[in-house]
């Protein structure tokens, strides 16, 4: 298993026509790696719950070096988190 660390570079809360179930309480998160991931396209992004006081609906790799979470309840996402 792989570990690297991510800043976040957006907390933004989504728009709740956007979401099934209408959740006012759902956040995204983009977060840009400090590495690059070989098979970015088919890695599985595991997180340290301990850190994470919400949520995590989805996540998702976009780039080799970015990636999205989806989360619901109130993002204390900060600065940086640790996606395993």
């Amino acid at each position: 298993m792989k570990r690297a660390e991510a800043k976040i570079v957006e907390n933004r809360k989504e728009d709740p026509a956007s979401e099934p179930d209408k959740d006012p309480s759902t956040w995204l998160i983009e977060a840009k790696l400090d590495e690059d991931i070989l098979d970015w396209e088919s890695v599985r992004l595991d997180f340290r719950f301990s850190e994470i006081d919400t949520e995590i609906v989805e996540s998702s790799m976009s780039k080799p070096d970015r990636l999205t979470v989806r989360e619901r309840g109130k993002s204390p996402c900060k600065g940086r988190c640790h996606p395993i």
